[in-house]
């Protein structure tokens, strides 16, 4: 649900890079019978007086569950980002939070919770998980050499080594990300040490889904008259915010 709030704490780290792999890779890309769209951006964590009144209310919700409980223990605790009455956990809710609400803008994601996240233990299968799913193959072949860039600058942007995992599994009904997707990935790789956070989110539709106009009248792709714009109609609005991602001229080239 779209809602008006004042802007959020983490300070966007334009990179040119990353940039130019959003505009060349993610801004609907055709990868065979599938559309891509997302984006991948770097911040940094900078607190300020709204990332304050974000800590307090999300404290104050961890206070009162624990409170309503006439017995909490360590086990009820657990959270995928830590035992969730622990400063250092709820400092880590509020970053996500804050991240999605700097990346998405139109979109108020404070009521989310630690459950709403998956602490992803292994870098590997994080690496394996995106390269299958989008670096290898089509990607590949239109973009010569990209898969091994894309690492070389998320390692130079965040050191890989030192990162905390994480992804983020919204409902499937999402207004924001779950809504006639085939596949979507959500990863946060936090630096701690260096107080940054990469968020990387990438979803895939197919090119022919369901479209008002085919609705309105069946018999427009039989005569020809549907123009091959259409298909691009599945591509997520929401993935459009104001840094235009998907209209910046860099000359970083990802082809090699």
């Amino acid at each position: 649900r779209k809602e008006q709030r004042p802007p959020p704490a983490m300070k966007y780290l334009p990179t040119p890079e990353l940039q130019h792999f959003t505009s060349s890779c993610l801004s609907g890309a055709r990868l065979g019978e599938l559309i891509v769209t997302g984006f991948i951006e770097a911040y940094q964590c900078k607190p300020d007086r709204n990332e304050a009144k974000l800590y307090k209310s999300v404290k104050n919700k961890v206070e009162k569950q624990i409170s309503s409980s006439p017995i909490f223990t360590e086990k009820m605790a657990s959270s995928p980002l830590g035992p969730i009455n622990h400063t250092s956990t709820i400092q880590l809710l509020v970053q996500l939070i804050s991240t999605l609400n700097s990346s998405l803008p139109d979109y108020d994601f404070s009521n989310l919770q630690a459950s709403d996240f998956i602490h992803e233990s292994n870098l590997d299968l994080v690496v394996n998980k995106i390269n299958s799913y989008l670096l290898n193959y089509a990607l590949e072949a239109k973009h010569h050499g990209v898969r091994k860039k894309f690492w070389d600058t998320l390692d130079s942007v965040i050191n890989l080594k030192k990162c905390r995992l994480y992804s983020f599994v919204p409902d499937d009904e999402s207004e924001v990300f779950g809504q006639g997707h085939v596949w979507t990935m959500n990863y946060f790789f936090v630096n701690k040490e260096a107080k940054k956070i990469i968020f990387f989110t990438c979803s895939a539709t197919r090119k022919l889904q369901f479209n008002p106009k085919m609705d309105a009248d069946p018999n427009l792709i039989q005569d020809g008259s549907l123009d091959e714009n259409i298909f691009e109609m599945e591509i997520d609005d929401h993935f459009s915010p104001a840094k235009q991602r998907s209209h910046i001229d860099l000359t970083v080239p990802w082809s090699r």
